[in-house]
């Protein structure tokens, strides 16, 4: 078991998808502050207010569709994902982790041969 779990990892680890970090959507995260003003931010509150904006941003404005559609994953599969992601964006939307850092986090999710198995469709 141990070797089929290294050869997947080996197998999905090793390639490169090519992620771009687009730009910071300063614009998102300047309205997520001012909408968190004189409200307690719980992590429902705030997947339910950014609802499909961030990953949008990243899949549309960001050039994530091209190169994660030939691993596999479609929209939905790139918003399960993201949602395993809340308390990163919580953590980005506070400066305490980069937008960088933040990337790299969505990144290794989607590059684990566990949810690529689960989530992407068999490319050929």
């Amino acid at each position: 078991m141990i070797f089929l779990y290294l050869a997947l990892y080996t197998m999905y680890m090793g390639y490169d998808m090519k992620l771009i970090i687009p730009p910071e959507p300063m614009m998102l995260k300047k309205q997520l502050k001012q909408q968190k003003k004189g409200i307690e931010l719980k992590i429902d509150s705030l997947a339910i207010w950014l609802g499909n904006r961030l990953p949008s941003y990243l899949w549309k404005n960001g050039g994530w569709a091209k190169p994660l559609k030939a691993e596999g994953y479609n929209w939905q599969s790139f918003l399960k994902i993201f949602a395993l992601h809340k308390k990163d964006v919580i953590l980005w939307s506070w400066n305490t982790l980069t937008w960088k850092e933040f990337l790299i986090k969505i990144e290794e999710t989607i590059k684990d041969p566990v949810f690529k198995k689960i989530l992407a469709r068999p490319q050929g």
